[in-house]
């Protein structure tokens, strides 16, 4: 059986708002929020929040384990290396890629999208290129092992920064996607 966990990659260090990621919305935290609303795709084995080892990140840390969510801890600057120890960990077969700051995150559009992505037969599939999507709801899925082999391949310190460019660019991976039928990006 194949297993899919989505990883969401959060930290409390943005440059542009600093601590996003727990700040509350109507009282709730927005990891939380985006959390639950994962949690009801019927197509995760796992949810996993992939954050940095620093110091700064220990409130997101605690927040994440106390709604008993696993929350893995990795580089500050390397999430592509955060992203392939947190799946190898967990045995992922299919990892879902998610941002700590969509809150909004669709749970149907994510199976919609894993859905895609079997019925493809692709190592990649995304629903943000051609963007079609509201921002907000981005959502990746590929094969885990594309994950490793750009860890591996790459050496490009943006790869190992925003870890799929590589995927998305290389022609070694097959690559699908998912559009919606009336372009609402803008």
């Amino acid at each position: 059986m194949t297993k899919s966990v989505a990883i969401v990659q959060a930290r409390m260090g943005s440059t542009r708002l600093p601590g996003k990621v727990m700040k509350p919305i109507n009282g709730v935290p927005m990891i939380e929020i985006l959390l639950k609303r994962l949690a009801k795709s019927n197509r995760i084995d796992q949810v996993i929040v992939a954050t940095s080892a620093s110091e700064i990140n220990q409130p997101l840390i605690d927040h994440v384990r106390g709604l008993s969510f696993v929350c893995e801890l990795g580089s500050e600057t390397d999430v592509l290396n955060r992203y392939v120890n947190a799946a190898k960990k967990h045995q992922a077969d299919v990892v879902v890629r998610i941002t700590g700051d969509c809150p909004l995150v669709d749970p149907v559009l994510v199976d919609d999208c894993i859905a895609a992505f079997f019925a493809q037969g692709v190592d990649y599939l995304s629903n943000i290129d051609p963007p079609t999507y509201p921002d907000g709801l981005d959502i990746e899925v590929m094969k885990f092992f594309a994950l490793e082999r750009a860890q591996l391949e790459s050496s490009d310190p943006f790869d190992h920064e925003h870890v799929t460019p590589f995927i998305r660019t290389s022609p070694k991976f097959l690559k699908g996607e998912k559009r919606n039928p009336e372009d609402s990006s803008g």
